[in-house]
């Protein structure tokens, strides 16, 4: 084979062996630097109307943008951005601390066997720096490895574990089981499926549900399972201000209401689970605040695709 035809194959070489070159040097609670294209997730839905609120905001509030990608950073928020500032420049703005400072709110992975880095946290979020402008497969952001898996034999123990750790989350859109074998293998919001009631559980935040100190992975999920029991969807017109409002009021009020030792089999209460003891009406009003809500910029973005 002559050395030009060998140059394809080559380049893929050397993007693998550059990608993971660090790998060996990774340790659980260790902050490394990762490209979007090289994570891997680990579950299968995602709360579409999430994203586009964030990429609606980004479109119209750079700073917020900027922010974020700040925090997802472990650098809390923006220090300093201009017109000539590039997400894919960390040169180009600067944050209010160091990489890693606060790792609490950074994004975590953890190692397969094989090396490959498998996102546990942060699918939304990092979906959402996949879509921007100035994002993208090539973009790169700093996360957490939570857990080493490269003791195992194979990727077979490796799911396993998985599995037992509560890493992963098996669950289709629909609510039905899936196996590990279906999971999408890349970012990019077209390889999920849209989960609605994962949205309505983001929307409800603040409003009869905050995140617990100490929250259990996929937490939204759980709640998820309890609300596909007696809310049905598929009655309101997510596409209008009023319809949505009344579904994220219905999903509020359900959810303050609910009594559970055991959401969704989490194992945890629904005190435990992050509800509130009231509904809390002056959120309500702030989500769909006509200038700044949430839901204000998430309808806009959406109804303009």
């Amino acid at each position: 084979m002559k050395f030009k035809a060998l140059l394809p194959l080559l380049s893929a070489v050397l993007i693998i062996v550059s990608t993971f070159t660090n790998a060996e040097t990774l340790y659980a609670g260790k902050v490394t630097q990762v490209t979007l294209r090289d994570l891997i997730p680990t579950q299968p839905s995602i709360g579409y109307d999430q994203v586009y609120y964030k990429l609606g905001r980004y479109k119209l509030d750079s700073k917020k943008k900027f922010d974020e990608i700040c925090e997802a950073n472990g650098q809390k928020g923006l220090a300093h951005f201009d017109t000539n500032s590039t997400p894919n420049d960390a040169t180009s703005f600067q944050c209010d601390e160091p990489v890693g400072s606060r790792l609490k709110d950074m994004k975590t992975i953890v190692i397969a066997p094989n090396g490959h880095y498998y996102l546990t946290d942060g699918h939304h979020t990092l979906n959402a720096f996949w879509h921007m402008q100035g994002g993208g497969e090539q973009f790169k952001i700093n996360v957490v490895v939570a857990k080493d898996y490269r003791n195992l034999t194979n990727m077979s123990q490796f799911w396993n574990a998985m599995i037992a750790d509560g890493n992963t989350w098996l669950q289709n859109s629909k609510g039905n089981d899936i196996t590990y074998k279906t999971l999408p293998t890349s970012l990019g919001m077209e390889h999920f499926e849209n989960d609605k009631y994962r949205s309505l559980m983001y929307f409800s935040r603040d409003i009869a549900w905050d995140k617990p100190a100490d929250p259990v992975p996929f937490l939204e999920f759980y709640w998820s399972r309890e609300l596909r029991k007696d809310i049905d969807l598929d009655k309101y017109d997510l596409t209008t201000k009023d319809g949505y409002r009344k579904a994220v009021s219905d999903v509020s009020h359900y959810l303050v209401a609910m009594n559970n030792d055991d959401v969704g089999g989490s194992g945890k209460s629904t005190k435990e689970m992050g509800q509130f003891d009231s509904f809390n009406d002056k959120n309500l009003n702030k989500l769909f605040d006509p200038k700044k809500g949430k839901a204000t910029f998430m309808l806009k973005y959406k109804n303009n695709l």
